[in-house]
């Protein structure tokens, strides 16, 4: 397990699902949303607040749990400072984002496209879930979108919340950055890899399965 802060008001945790186990926990129960989900994320945040030999007094506290490409739980925590440091909390989560994809993405793009008709290694997919308590908060997020190409996306519905899968494999890093800003205004969550998009594409309800972006921008 490792702890390391990525801004005044943001921590993250790097743990893997051994280090989960031996805490009690499984990732089934992690990934529920239930009381379980709340009794691990609070021990963590204890745990962390140990390790830096601090309290975080600011506000309520949020957590963004990504799924890395080496099979770990990242987990953020952020605190809600007050609007004259909004900008900077801001910054943190788009940091928390950018860093959670895997550093050699940038590069891999800049080099298929300047390899364009020749063969090269499949490029890492970077999958990111994006949580909506309701329909309303969903349109309201895509309707911001100002990007002139959409990433390929579908949308799903599980346990009363909407889940939209984004494709960002092939998408500049400014416009992660401006969905990233999206997503913490509108979004309640906000996951990193593919394992939640399976789960979902075998257990969750379809409501768009292509182009959900498009779409959503003219409800």
């Amino acid at each position: 397990m490792k702890f390391s802060r990525i801004g005044k008001h943001t921590i993250r945790c790097i743990i893997s699902e051994e280090e989960i186990t031996q805490l009690g926990y499984t990732l089934e129960e992690i990934m529920s949303n239930g009381e379980r989900t709340q009794e691990f994320m609070n021990e963590i945040f204890d745990m962390a607040e140990q390790r830096f030999e601090t309290k975080f007094e600011l506000g309520i506290k949020t957590v963004r749990a990504d799924f890395m490409s080496d099979h770990t739980l990242s987990l953020t925590f952020s605190e809600h400072p007050g609007s004259e440091e909004m900008m900077e909390h801001l910054k943190d989560i788009v940091n928390g984002l950018i860093n959670s994809i895997p550093q050699q993405k940038w590069e891999e793009i800049r080099q298929a496209r300047n390899q364009a008709g020749e063969d090269s290694e499949k490029p890492v997919r970077v999958i990111v879930t994006v949580v909506f308590p309701d329909m309303e908060l969903l349109c309201r997020f895509a309707r911001q979108i100002t990007l002139e190409e959409l990433p390929p996306s579908k949308l799903y519905k599980d346990k009363g919340r909407y889940l939209l899968i984004l494709d960002l494999s092939d998408t500049q890093e400014e416009a992660v950055k401006h969905l990233s800003l999206l997503a913490d205004e509108y979004a309640s969550d906000l996951y990193v890899g593919a394992e939640r998009k399976a789960y979902l594409e075998e257990h969750a309800q379809p409501i768009l399965i292509e182009h959900a972006l498009e779409t959503l921008r003219k409800i």
